[in-house]
């Protein structure tokens, strides 16, 4: 069994594929943002305002980095998604899902019902405050870059069914399932 780890920045379609990978596997799924979720509803605050804690308290995002760390440390089978589950679980095989920009935030403004032009402003200082964060905790200043994965897919040019299609057959042609 392996370790899978997705990631995407928001808009890419990393929670639907990593969900279906492990659907399709038989494998467990685990999510960055649901462990973030976890932690707000134990503190009894909403995801924003923990997101908002995050710029100034660092301890919420290690806490939930370690619990990647430990899930990848402890168990195969896994298929974990987060911007830096590759990172945490350095024996994986590694999936960057990636899109332009004005694609990704047409699909978040389509699924939240929004505003583009107030999705594509909200991603913006969202995206800087991640770059700033990994910045400062890990010394992680291109957490995007291609070379840290495995595989690398632009989910524009696809479709859904042929994201997760690649996915699968580049496991199975390098013998991973």
């Amino acid at each position: 069994m392996a370790k899978i780890t997705i990631f995407g920045m928001a808009g890419t379609g990393k929670s639907s594929t990593g969900q279906e990978i492990a659907k399709r596997l038989g494998y467990e799924y685990h999510s960055h943002g649901g462990f973030f979720r976890e932690t707000a509803a134990r503190l009894g605050i909403t995801l924003n305002e923990l997101d908002e804690l995050s710029k100034t308290d660092s301890s919420t995002d290690i806490e939930c980095d370690k619990t990647i760390a430990e899930l990848g440390k402890n168990h195969d089978g896994i298929v974990v998604e987060g911007r830096l589950a590759w990172y945490f679980i350095p024996d994986s095989f590694k999936v960057c899902l990636k899109c332009d920009f004005e694609t990704r935030t047409k699909r978040i403004a389509d699924r939240e019902k929004k505003d583009l032009v107030q999705v594509q402003s909200e991603t913006k200082e969202r995206e800087s405050a991640i770059y700033e964060r990994f910045n400062r905790y890990y010394g992680i200043t291109n957490f995007e870059d291609e070379k840290n994965f495995d595989l690398v897919i632009d989910t524009a040019s696809l479709n859904f069914e042929q994201v997760v299609e690649t996915i699968i057959n580049n496991l199975k042609d390098r013998k991973i399932i």
